[in-house]
């Protein structure tokens, strides 16, 4: 019997494995999303709108930012997220786009729930 030893990754397939592994958690996603419906967002926002704790959202945003998906600055004590998003079109080119229909058909299917019946 013949063993073959694995070959170490490429640094691209190391890159895609980061990417990938970042984006295997639906929060993360979620976050992602909310950063690219604007220029930059505040940390702020996802305190108020994400319904898990600050620590928690600091992890994510540690795991997007080291896997290279987002710039991170802080001005004072805020923080405020921008997503990298030459990153996304050289490793996963169409994710944001395919991210802002279905969040738009997210949102639609919601409105229409909170709409009375006539």
């Amino acid at each position: 019997m013949t063993y073959h030893h694995p070959r170490m990754p490429s640094q691209t397939e190391s890159t895609y494995a980061e990417i990938f592994s970042a984006l295997s958690e639906p929060v993360r996603i979620e976050i992602v999303g909310m950063i690219a419906g604007t220029d930059e967002l505040a940390c702020t926002v996802l305190d108020e709108t994400l319904p898990i704790s600050k620590s928690t959202i600091s992890y994510h945003i540690k795991i997007l930012y080291r896997a290279g998906l987002i710039h991170v600055r802080k001005d004072g004590r805020y923080y405020f997220y921008r997503l990298r998003r030459e990153v996304f079109d050289q490793y996963v080119d169409g994710f944001l786009d395919r991210l802002a229909v279905a969040r738009r058909a997210r949102k639609n299917r919601s409105t229409k729930e909170l709409t009375p019946a006539r």
